[in-house]
């Protein structure tokens, strides 16, 4: 029968605070003990979606004294090489491919770091499951103990060290005889494989175990166990690049046969040509916001620049709570003929305000969405606008862009402005080839 491990990777003050002590108080009420993946100088955007957490440090000692296993989870988590490694299935590294002394120098830069506020301890996980033989050297010799990957059902000794096997990120059938390491992306995990990790923790509590507690494969067991689990996550793996390459795939289609559609549709209609050919399903940064948008779960949806009202169309919410805006008075007949009482269009930024308020209850969340248009305005100017919205209207979430590349078209960058809001909750970082999205509240 399997037993499991619980892990979290990209610990660091700025992740997904408010959905790690979800599962974490659920973990404690069982007294579950986790490993803790703790980045010692996180400098990965990707991985910063939140404000920072008060007494970061002061937790994490918190953890460890309670029976958690801090892990050394890389330094900076930026990956600078690209090379194959041991077990890994992409080529971005922090590690693999670099020389020895060079990972030898950042391995001890992050164990000193963790060392200096009493957090160290002799486990690593590599960033992206991404190293090669300098690194197991380099943690050899910097007297780790424990290297939480590996091709394997059990855990198994090699090099002076432990390899504690993760195959995959969530629970393995309990049926299979194995240490199953929960491999949780707090900061990405989807709503569904949050609700469903917590049913599996309720149901399964029973079966975590600590690292304590593992014992090593037999040497007999050994080598079939690691070529036949070799074997199954190549095949796992071929299928899940398949299936990426086959939903790309079918995007792009999709993409084609909007863009035909809309060109076709507003044939010799006064359009401008980006509503022709950024349409929803050729704009990922689009796809991402709606995904955003709904799992804010909002009682009212504001898109202000609406456009032809793709995402607003799409939210799911009555349609008489879904407003656009736009200042494009051209766009008014456009949408009643491509998404006709799938949401309400106001010509006039004033009558958008006062229906809300004719329409909202004191606790519902309003969310308001501002996308594609925010460089053309200065930090002023923006901030003069979120204030109006707040006077007009109350609380809400604002999702708004900003474009990280360079360009005489990107007027200005409110990246470092957004970033560093107060009210910051949800930040994505790079969606596309231009932008970064941030969920900012604004008021209380």
């Amino acid at each position: 029968m399997a037993h499991y491990l619980m892990r979290f990777d990209d610990i660091n003050p700025r992740m997904d605070w408010q959905r790690f002590l979800r599962i974490k108080n659920i973990l404690e009420k069982y007294k579950i003990k986790s490993i803790l993946g703790v980045v010692p100088d996180c400098r990965d955007y990707n991985l910063m979606v939140s404000n920072n957490f008060p007494n970061y440090y002061d937790y994490l000692r918190k953890c460890k004294s309670y029976g958690d296993v801090i892990a050394q989870h890389g330094y900076t988590h930026l990956y600078d090489s690209n090379s194959k490694a041991i077990f890994a299935n992409s080529r971005n590294s922090e590690f693999a491919g670099h020389e020895f002394n060079k990972q030898l120098k950042k391995i001890s830069k992050g164990k000193s770091l963790l060392s200096k506020e009493f957090l160290w301890e002799p486990v690593f996980m590599a960033p992206a499951h991404s190293f090669d033989k300098n690194t197991l050297r380099a943690l050899d010799k910097l007297h780790f103990k424990f290297i939480l990957d590996g091709f394997s059902l059990f855990p198994y000794k090699e090099d002076n060290l432990t390899f504690i096997p993760q195959v995959s990120s969530f629970p393995l059938p309990k049926i299979i005889p194995c240490i199953s390491q929960l491999c949780i992306h707090i900061n990405t995990i989807s709503d569904k494989e949050l609700e469903r990790l917590i049913i599996f923790i309720d149901k399964n509590h029973n079966r975590f175990i600590s690292i304590n507690e593992l014992r090593l494969s037999k040497k007999y067991l050994k080598i079939i166990d690691k070529k036949l689990t070799f074997v199954s996550i190549k095949f796992f793996r071929y299928l899940r690049n398949f299936f990426k390459i086959f939903n790309k795939l079918l995007i792009n289609i999709l993409c084609i046969k909007q863009r035909t559609f809309y060109k076709i549709l507003f044939k010799n209609k006064s359009i401008y040509d980006w509503h022709l050919n950024g349409t929803f399903y050729c704009r990922k940064y689009k796809m991402i916001s709606l995904e955003i948008i709904n799992s804010f779960k909002p009682d009212i949806y504001i898109d202000i620049g609406c456009g032809l009202g793709e995402i607003l169309s799409k939210v799911k919410i009555d349609s008489l709570y879904k407003y656009g805006y736009d200042s494009d008075l051209r766009l008014k007949n456009l949408i009643s003929i491509l998404y006709k009482n799938k949401f309400i269009f106001f010509e006039r930024e004033e009558e958008l305000f006062d229906h809300t308020l004719l329409v909202k209850k004191r606790k519902d969340l309003i969310l308001i969405s501002m996308l594609g248009f925010a460089h053309d305005y200065s930090k002023s100017e923006i901030e003069k606008m979120i204030l109006n919205y707040y006077k007009k209207i109350g609380s809400f979430i604002l999702l708004i862009d900003a474009f990280y590349v360079k360009d005489k078209l990107y007027k200005y960058n409110h990246h470092e402005f957004f970033f560093n809001h107060i009210g910051l909750v949800k930040f994505l970082y790079k969606v596309d080839k231009l932008r970064s999205l941030y969920c900012i509240k604004i008021g209380k």
